[in-house]
Order: structure tokens, then C-alpha cells, then sequence
């Protein structure tokens, strides 16, 4: 010990304080990630707030699906067209739903069946059983122009390859149009291709301008024989008012005149030129 101390004492004053500081410093290195306060981990259950939210939706809506499976009728879509409620008619979550309609508000666009894995949440079962059905049309970058060269078809006259011309129709479609037309004795109003299946608003809003009925093209129906489903279809008036027309029939006998609707209490004088359009008394 004696012996350390003497080689010590052989710095100098200055050095033997140099020494010492430099030893202190030393110490206080170690010592300082002890002094200082550790920062606070960042709250992962705030960060994940929103993504646990609608993971929640999510796993509800699958697990009601699982607990109550329904039947649902497909047929043949184009994803970029189709609308929150179709996909939920297909057996797609609320969640997924609006996130495919997310996507697509800001211009996102399903090039192959196969995008459809890609949405957040879209389950293996439920993208193999919707990509069968996936008919997409490749002319996103000119729609805008062919539009324009469309023309315009008779929808109580044109046939499979006129329907097919139109965007967003195929032949399964055009095929199922026709058949509709057929089974109901000509279409009476535009307004009635919302009741062929698989032809969706927002597709017919868009192929609109291009959709006409010409009077010669009429098929009228005589008014005496036609049923109230009939006349809801082809006119629009509530399923009330058609059986109150069916009834009076009965009751009073056939119609001479299609005038005489104006008598029932529940109709309205602006169906008449409906009626006088699609129907006629023999």
C-alpha cells in the first residue's frame, strides 16, 4: 500500500488533479443513464385506436356471418362500378365495404380479379367465392371518349349485341334483359330496368342518355286483364292503389274507359298518362 502511495506522489500536484478529474468524469458517464429519468413509452392503445376499432367491426360482422349464414344470389360484377350496398348484398362486411369504397373515392381501380386479396380484411373464402363473378371492363383510361361514340338503342327492340355495345353490359346481362322484356310484355317506362336483376343504379344512371322507348315500340296491355304486379311494375304506383284497381274491377265489372281510375279514392291524376301509355282497353 505504502508503495502505491509513493508512486503516486511522484506527479505532480496538477497531475495527481488531473487524474482525479478525469477519474470522476469517468464515474459520472457510468452514473448518468441512472440519473436521468427514462422516457415514457409511447401509449400503443392510442396509436392503434382507429385500427382496433374497425378490426372490432370487422370480426363482429364475420363472426354474425359465421353464426348466421345467408344465401346469396351472384352474379356477374364489375368491382370499380359497384355500390356499398351491392357488396353488402354479396355477403361483404359494412367495414370492408366502405373501405373498397374508399379506395375507389380516391381513384384507386381494381385492375384483375385478383385485387380483390389486397382490400384489408377481405377474408380467403369470401375473395374466392366473389372472384368468379369479377367481369371487369378495361377502358377506365378511355371511357370519357367512347361514351361519346355510343348510340343510343331502343330498350323494347334492341337485341343481345346492341346491349352488349353499352358499358357495362355483357352478354349474361343482355341475355337476362331480354328475357325480362319478354316474360313482361315490353318495358312501359326506363324506370322499369331497376327490376331486372344485376343491373345496378349507378349503372343505369350512367347509361342513361343512351336508354329511349319509342311509342311504336309499345307493347300496351289491356287493362281489363292486367295484374296489380303488372300495373306497379310498369307505371310505379304503390302495390295499395293496384289492388284497389283489381278490386274495383271485380266489384263493378270492366273497365269502358281507363278514365274511370280517377274514381278511386287513393289515385292520383298524374298516373293517368301512365296508364294511358302501357295500357289500353279493349
Amino acid at each position: 500500500m505504502q508503495k502505491k502511495l509513493r508512486a503516486y506522489d511522484q506527479f505532480s500536484k496538477k497531475e495527481r488533479v488531473g487524474i482525479l478529474v478525469a477519474c470522476l468524469f469517468a464515474l459520472g458517464l457510468l452514473l448518468l443513464p441512472y440519473l436521468i429519468p427514462p422516457k415514457p413509452l409511447p401509449d400503443v392503445s392510442i396509436m392503434t385506436k382507429e385500427g382496433a376499432k374497425w378490426e372490432k367491426m370487422l370480426n363482429q360482422e364475420l363472426t354474425a356471418a359465421a353464426n348466421n349464414p345467408i344465401n346469396t344470389v351472384m352474379y356477374p360484377f364489375d368491382p370499380n362500378l359497384v355500390g356499398e350496398a351491392e357488396w353488402q348484398r354479396m355477403g361483404v362486411p359494412i367495414a370492408v365495404a366502405k373501405r373498397i369504397r374508399n379506395y375507389l373515392s380516391k381513384g384507386g381501380r381494381f385492375r384483375k380479379a385478383e385485387d380483390l386479396r389486397k382490400i384489408w380484411g377481405m377474408t380467403p373464402s369470401l375473395a374466392d367465392r366473389l372472384i368468379p363473378y369479377v367481369s371487369i371492363r378495361h377502358r377506365e383510361k378511355v371511357f370519357e371518349k367512347t361514351i361519346r361514340s355510343i348510340q343510343p338503342i331502343d330498350i323494347n327492340t334492341a337485341d343481345a349485341e346492341a346491349w352488349k355495345s353499352l358499358p357495362g353490359i355483357g352478354q349474361v346481362l343482355a341475355e337476362r334483359i331480354i328475357k325480362y322484356r319478354e316474360r313482361s310484355h315490353g318495358f312501359g317506362t326506363k324506370e322499369e330496368l331497376r327490376s331486372v336483376f344485376g343491373l345496378s343504379d349507378s349503372l343505369l344512371t350512367q347509361l342513361d342518355p343512351y336508354l329511349q322507348i319509342h311509342e311504336s315500340s309499345l307493347q300496351k296491355i289491356p287493362l281489363n286483364r292486367a295484374s296489380a304486379y303488372q300495373m306497379v311494375v310498369k307505371t310505379g304506383i304503390p302495390m295499395e292503389v293496384a289492388k284497389d284497381i283489381v278490386r274495383l274491377r271485380q266489384e263493378n265489372g270492366l273497365f269502358t274507359e281507363i278514365e274511370e281510375l280517377l274514381a278511386i279514392p287513393r289515385f292520383k291524376p298524374e298516373w293517368i298518362d301512365r296508364f294511358k301509355t302501357v295500357f289500353f282497353i279493349e
